[in-house]
């Protein structure tokens, strides 16, 4: 038990942790999407390379992944083998909740680290395109170029957008299915105190059937010995 508990303490750690770092990698995707909405914009960014945050955004990924494989070691390795020596069933469902946990984040993960890498794809295609045409020279066939971009890239934010909007969402319900999982937890813990709950009601009604028997047969006994007083 208290091996579990210990393991049970380094993984909300762990979580804690991963939940704070993709939640500073989202905002910094989003930031980079605010900032980049228009073609102008991403022509300036591949001409400065200044919109991306190469050293912070390269820190948060480091971070993340690797705090992704320690709790997904945890859980596997040393969690999921503590619950199964204990043969709890609320140890049981706090495993299943970290999993649960661990499958979010790494999916919120890998949705804003493919975004990042969009937009870099992005900022390279039109770095290219600004170093093999003159200053200030675009010819016809470059500028439907750039229209198209510019089609893809609105493209590209209303898809974030409705991705942002289903990600809060999913957060909502994650967050609600937490709470459900506690009361869940209380339910079961409650439900594994019933047995001892029952044999104590059986006590009650088997002590409360003996002392019935008793009174009936005291009354009994009272009424033969008035009918034998009177009548014999």
């Amino acid at each position: 038990m208290e091996d579990f508990d210990s393991l049970r303490r380094e993984a909300t750690k762990l979580e804690r942790h991963l939940e704070d770092r993709v939640s500073r990698y989202q905002q910094l995707a989003q930031k980079l999407n605010t900032h980049e909405k228009s073609l102008d914009s991403l022509l300036n960014s591949a001409e400065t390379g200044s919109v991306i945050p190469t050293e912070e955004e390269a820190t948060l990924r480091s971070d993340i992944q690797r705090t992704l494989s320690t709790l997904s070691d945890l859980i596997q390795e040393k969690l999921a083998p503590a619950a199964d020596r204990s043969g709890k069933s609320q140890h049981q469902l706090l495993v299943k909740r970290y999993r649960e946990i661990l499958f979010d984040l790494t999916g919120d993960f890998q949705k804003t680290s493919a975004l990042f890498n969009r937009k870099k794809e992005q900022l390279e295609l039109f770095a290219g395109a600004n170093t093999q045409s003159g200053v200030g020279e675009q010819d016809e066939s470059m500028q439907h170029l750039m229209r198209e971009r510019h089609h893809i890239n609105n493209s590209l934010d209303a898809s974030a957008a409705v991705i942002n909007q289903a990600s809060e969402i999913h957060s909502d319900l994650r967050t609600q299915g937490m709470s459900l999982r506690g009361v869940q937890g209380t339910i079961l813990r409650i439900t594994s105190n019933i047995p001892g709950l029952n044999r104590l009601v059986e006590n009650i009604r088997r002590r409360r059937s003996r002392d019935d028997m008793v009174v009936s047969g005291v009354i009994a006994a009272c009424i033969l010995f008035t009918l034998w007083y009177v009548f014999g």
